[in-house]
C-alpha cells in the first residue's frame, strides 16, 4: 500500500514514524516547497515527488495523510478524492461547516474513507473511560457514574512551534490547535453538540519567539468555553497556548460518582463511585491504563481501517460535523481579546 504525506512539516515526522511500524506501506512525501519534501525524504530515506499534484496524479498512491495547515485541507482533500483516493487529514477537518458537509457528502459519493486526526480517541485511557460512561453519548447517563451533572475538560500547551500556528489567517490558535481536541472527545463521549458559547478569549502574548526570531502573532492563545450536547450533558473546556509543560486533563462529575483522567500518567485517573455500579464497586478505583504512543495507534488504525475498508467507531468523519458545528458557533461569538 502506498500512501503519500502531503506538507512536511513537524508533523510529518510522526505519520513517518508510525506509518513505518506497519506492514506492507510504501511511503513518499510532497510538499508545495519541493525542497522540504527533498530534505525530509533524504533525512529519511524515502521518496519524494516535486509537486503535490504528482502524488496526487501517482495511479499506486492508494490515499494520502495532509499535513498541511488547515485552510489548505479541504482543497487537498478534494483533490484526492476527485483521484479516487481515501484520507487521513489532521484537525480539524477544515474551516467551515458547509465546507465539512460537503466533504463528507463528497467522501461518501465518491465510496472512500476519511479519517480525521483525533489522537486522544486512540489514548487507552480515555477509552476506557469511553467503556465507563456507557450509552452517555445517547441518555446523559453512565452505568456507574449516573445521570451526568457537568464534564469539565483542561488542555495546555507552550505553543511557538510553528508561526502559522499563531495566525489567524493560516488556521492557527488555541481553537483550532488545542480545543478542538476537548470538543472531539465531548462528542465522542456525549454525542452533538446542540449549544456552544464562548466565555473567554484572549491574546496573552502577541509576540512570540519562534525559531529563534520574535514575531508578531495575532491568533488567541486562551480560550474558555462551554457547551451542552444534545444528550443534556453540559461540558466546560479551557485550552490554551500558554502552558509551559504541556497539562491535559478531564473530570466528569455524575450523581454516583466522580471520574479523573488524564494521557499524563502523573495525573490522577480513577473512578470514585458512591454505590457500587456497572461492575464498579463503592470507593476509588484506579483506572491504571497502559501508557501508550498515540500516533504510531492512529495511523496503525489507519492503515488497518484502509485495508478492512469500513471505519472504526474512534475515527468517524461524521463527528467532524459536529465538532465544526461547535467551532463555528465558538468563532461568531468572537468580540476579540480581552
Amino acid at each position: 500500500m502506498k500512501i503519500a504525506i502531503i506538507g512536511c512539516g513537524r508533523q510529518a515526522a510522526k505519520h513517518i514514524a508510525g506509518l513505518r511500524k506497519c506492514q506492507g506501506v510504501e511511503l513518499v512525501l510532497a510538499d508545495k516547497e519541493p525542497a522540504l519534501a527533498q530534505g525530509l525524504a533524504e533525512r529519511q530515506g524515502l521518496a519524494w515527488a516535486a509537486t503535490v499534484d504528482q502524488v496526487i496524479a501517482d495511479r499506486d498512491v492508494a490515499a494520502v495523510a495532509i499535513c498541511v495547515p488547515t485552510p489548505a485541507h479541504a482543497p487537498l482533500m478534494r483533490q484526492a478524492l476527485a483521484a479516487g483516493k481515501d484520507f487521513f487529514c489532521e484537525k480539524p477537518l477544515c474551516e467551515t461547516v458547509a465546507e465539512a458537509r460537503e466533504l463528507v457528502a463528497l467522501t461518501e459519493q465518491a465510496k472512500r474513507i476519511g479519517i480525521v486526526g483525533y489522537v486522544y480517541r486512540h489514548a487507552p485511557v480515555f477509552q476506557k473511560v469511553g467503556s465507563i460512561l456507557g450509552g452517555a453519548r445517547e441518555s446523559g447517563t453512565s452505568p456507574v457514574l449516573g445521570t451526568i451533572s457537568v464534564a469539565m475538560m483542561r488542555i495546555g500547551g507552550r505553543g511557538s512551534a510553528a508561526l502559522w500556528k499563531h495566525r489567524r489567517a493560516e488556521g492557527g490558535g488555541a481553537i483550532n490547535e488545542m480545543l478542538v481536541h476537548m470538543i472531539d472527545l465531548a462528542v465522542w463521549y456525549f454525542g452533538p453538540i446542540e449549544r456552544a458559547e464562548l466565555l473567554m478569549e484572549d491574546l496573552f502574548r502577541p509576540q512570540r519567539a519562534i525559531a529563534g526570531r520574535m514575531e508578531s502573532v495575532d491568533a488567541e492563545d486562551f480560550v474558555l468555553a462551554r457547551f451542552r450536547t444534545a444528550a443534556g450533558v453540559p461540558v466546560v473546556i479551557q485550552a490554551d497556548l500558554l502552558t509551559p509543560s504541556f497539562t491535559q486533563s478531564i473530570e466528569i462529575e455524575g450523581d454516583n460518582g466522580t471520574l479523573m483522567a488524564s494521557i499524563q500518567s502523573e495525573m490522577p485517573q480513577f473512578v470514585f463511585a458512591l454505590r457500587a455500579a456497572g461492575g464498579y464497586p463503592a470507593g476509588r478505583t484506579e483506572l491504571n491504563c497502559a501508557q501508550a504512543n498515540l500516533f504510531d495507534a492512529q495511523m496503525s488504525a489507519f492503515v488497518a481501517t484502509l485495508r478492512e475498508r469500513r471505519p472504526g467507531a474512534d475515527s468517524t468523519l461524521a463527528d467532524s460535523l459536529h465538532v465544526m458545528g461547535a467551532i463555528e458557533t465558538l468563532r461568531g461569538h468572537r468580540r476579540g481579546p480581552g
